[in-house]
């Protein structure tokens, strides 16, 4: 057999993703990033905590397993989700992945944001997500920030944005063709 069949799943066993969110920061709301509350003059406006983080991440976990957006499974126009906390939906995200047959490997994460700083408050942010997440290891998850330097609207301090990506492995290998590999 081939050793590199081994390591690498059949054409179709892998699955990528990508999320993004943004939010305008407004005066009287709480922020909250990877599930994780940040003292900070502002907050994020949404219907829900406004958590662009875990957005994002729904997004792309939701894309790589083929199934509807974050707005689609979760609507504002629910009432359900008025005010919820977004890692209430990364769990949800999480079973919904599981159910339509993949494992999560990989979580990769950028926050666009001048400020606050993102790095005092990364690990707590691994470890909420991680909770949510279930049997995906910590280590599934990566998390990043980065300024425009000034530059746009997240520049000025207008908001605060994410983009994520994620990979799926089929829960079970997919089924030898028939004759063989």
């Amino acid at each position: 057999m081939d050793p590199r069949r081994e390591t690498f799943p059949r054409p179709g066993g892998m699955r990528t993703g990508i999320g993004f969110d943004f939010h305008p920061l407004v005066p009287g709301r709480e922020l909250v990033l990877g599930g994780v509350r940040i003292p900070f003059e502002k907050g994020l406006a949404g219907h829900s905590d406004a958590d662009v983080v875990i957005h994002a991440a729904c997004d792309a976990l939701l894309g790589a397993a083929g199934l509807e957006d974050i707005g689609a499974q979760f609507p504002d126009s629910d009432p359900r989700y008025r005010g919820v906390s977004s890692l209430r939906l990364l769990s949800r995200t999480c079973a919904l992945v599981q159910e339509a047959g993949y494992r999560i490997v990989n979580l990769d994460i950028v926050v666009l944001a001048e400020e606050p700083k993102i790095l005092p408050h990364r690990s707590q942010m691994l470890t909420e997500m991680a909770r949510a997440m279930g049997p995906a290891a910590p280590e599934a998850i990566n998390l990043k920030a980065t300024t425009t330097e000034g530059c746009g609207t997240v520049g000025r301090g207008e908001g605060i944005g994410a983009l994520a990506t994620a990979l799926l492995v089929p829960l079970s290998p997919p089924a030898e063709p028939e004759g063989g590999p």
